[in-house]
């Protein structure tokens, strides 16, 4: 089984995470220290390019808090990659491009007294042996890293040198780190170099030569939180899936549509749970053309004007006027190159409030050295190039991907592995479903009757409705459905193959023991079938009368004895 790349998250908080379903309104604010930093719900976000000839690119988002020294980042991977400093930016176009939507469309022009009209979100503006069974493959300074490529037959071995050359790992991740070696992974470690603090840690990207992007999970256990994001996006010539996880389409019946789908996320966290754990969810799948432009063009910055500014104000400002991104890298740079006088951090002065107003702190500066070339320099470095390199890719490969699971430690036993399926539809991240509201006559805040058509058609009545954003508490409309419309597995080729709520379990645990081509062979022959249940008695649980269970499990008879299934991460009861 082919392995790629993983997300490692040993010893270190990684990754950064997305994921809201509604956009947030932005601070006004009009420097470059106006967000937080770091970004504080953790869990990992990729970003892929697919090539020809085997070429695959990874961009990883690393998100960490601590002391710099206390760094350390450890990834396994197939081959020696080449290392680049990536684009935080990035992240964030594509995830404002891409995030899911959900929108009532009313007819009849509205509903109940003028209230219901929920408001609209506001947008936002060196080789040698290392001694013993580890062998030091390459080793390169990167941006703000130093690096080293590592290969060892000997997982002991590999974490003492590790812990030994300050890219310290934890007891525990000594079990998992196995796993990798015995896979014969190479392995990726990163630490700042000295005088780099951990503001300046930006994402890497590696290039190297495999087959399928992968993301190995086993290793990521080490730093896990429960239902933890991760966030999947492909730039290649098709539509991207998971091949040896489920994939599923969440029950938009069970979506709160009057609250813009704020409960969208716990929706997943439970098609996800009934899929054993192992499932991803497509929230865009599509054209990338919209992105052509949004983070590099030749003509978009003028270094040779900021080269003329000494005034460190007036140097700041150009930066803002030429549009460069307002992230965690730009807030480096300014700190190294700008940083704040010692009498002004005596008095507590807050970073956001003396970067964002220099003129006015001009005479406290006006005693120190500013060198616009060398920030020139560390600009093209570190922020210019990594946004040329992933506007290349994104121009170059025309379709986008963006794939969504949510997982917690103890489902962390299988890498999720990705293929282009050139048969499948696209997905678009834009839901809209039609209302129709019946108003209550003695109470017009009330909506007596509430009749929502989805995407789909399907159609379902809610009554006495009152939308939780004015007061009202979300009520499940469809308590006795699974929150997975439907459970498949996907092949490089066809139309998806839909997995039966009693075989998920079965086709999990074959997904640890072959090929992903094999198990999806068993399925469409039909080797794997669902058990033939009692009259009255459905794959969900229900037997008609009792409203069935909101849990996806059943209850049955075979000879004479009760066997009880019960779909859930990590439990399989009988």
């Amino acid at each position: 089984m082919k392995k790629l790349l993983a997300t490692s998250a040993a010893a270190l908080g990684l990754a950064a995470m997305l994921a809201a379903s509604t956009p947030q309104p932005a601070q006004a604010c009009g420097g470059f220290f106006c967000s937080q930093v770091p970004i504080d719900q953790m869990g990992e976000q990729i970003i892929f390019g697919i090539g020809d000839d085997n070429e695959i690119s990874a961009t990883i988002l690393i998100n960490y808090m601590g002391e710099a020294e206390d760094f350390a980042w450890i990834l396994p991977v197939a081959s020696q990659p080449e290392l680049s400093i990536g684009s935080n930016q990035a992240f964030t176009t594509l995830n404002w491009s891409t995030q899911p939507q959900f929108r009532l469309d009313w007819e009849n022009g509205g509903a109940c007294g003028g209230w219901f009209n929920a408001p609209f979100a506001a947008e936002s503006d060196a080789d040698g042996a290392a001694g013993g069974g580890v062998s030091v493959v390459s080793q390169e300074d990167v941006g703000p890293f130093e690096t080293v490529v590592l290969s060892s037959s000997d997982a002991g071995e590999l974490v003492d040198w590790l812990n030994t050359n300050g890219y310290d790992q934890t007891p525990e991740s000594l079990p998992l780190i196995e796993h990798y070696v015995d896979a014969g992974m190479l392995f990726v470690a990163l630490k700042l170099k000295q005088n780099e603090s951990a503001g300046a840690i930006q994402p890497i990207t590696l290039k190297f030569q495999e087959a399928d992007p992968c993301v190995p999970l086993v290793l990521t256990q080490i730093a896990a939180t429960p239902d933890m994001p991760v966030l999947i996006y492909t730039f290649s010539e098709n539509r991207v899936v998971p091949t040896n996880w489920m994939h599923a389409q969440i029950n938009q019946k069970k979506i709160d549509w009057l609250n813009w789908g704020s409960n969208y996320q716990d929706v997943v966290n439970q098609a996800v749970d009934e899929a054993r754990g192992h499932a991803f969810v497509t929230e865009y799948a599509g054209t990338s053309s919209m992105l052509q432009g949004q983070l590099y063009s030749p003509d978009r910055y003028q270094l040779d004007v900021l080269a003329a500014l000494s005034d460190p104000a007036q140097f700041v400002d150009a930066l803002l006027g030429q549009g460069f991104p307002r992230d965690a890298a730009m807030q480096s740079l300014l700190r190294k190159h700008i940083p704040m006088p010692a009498s002004l951090v005596e008095q507590g002065l807050e970073e956001r409030d003396f970067y964002n107003n220099l003129e006015g702190y001009s005479s406290e500066l006006a005693g120190q050295d500013f060198d616009p070339a060398a920030f020139i320099a560390d600009l093209e470095e570190r922020v210019i190039a990594p946004l040329q390199e992933m506007q290349e890719i994104w121009d170059s490969r025309p379709y986008l991907s963006r794939l969504y699971t949510t997982v917690s430690p103890e489902d962390m036993t299988r890498d999720p592995i990705f293929a282009q399926n050139p048969d499948l539809p696209d997905v678009s991240n834009i839901h809209v479903a039609t209302a129709e509201a019946t108003c209550a006559d003695d109470n017009p805040e009330v909506i007596e009757e509430l009749t929502i058509t989805l995407e789909d058609g399907t159609v379902f009545v809610l009554e006495d409705v009152v939308p939780t954003w004015n007061g009202g508490e979300f009520v499940d409309p469809a308590p006795t459905e699974p929150a997975a419309k439907t459970i498949e597995l996907i092949g490089r080729t066809g139309a998806p193959v839909v997995v039966d709520p009693m075989n998920v379990a079965e086709v999990d645990t074959l997904l640890d023991q072959k090929e992903p081509e094999q198990v999806l062979n068993q399925l469409t022959t039909g080797t794997i079938a669902p058990p033939v249940l009692p009259p009255g008695v459905d794959s969900t649980g229900s037997d008609g009368c009792q409203g069935g269970s909101n849990t996806p499990w059943a209850v049955f008879l075979l000879g004479g004895a009760a066997l009880v299934a019960v779909r859930r991460r990590g439990m399989t009861t009988s």
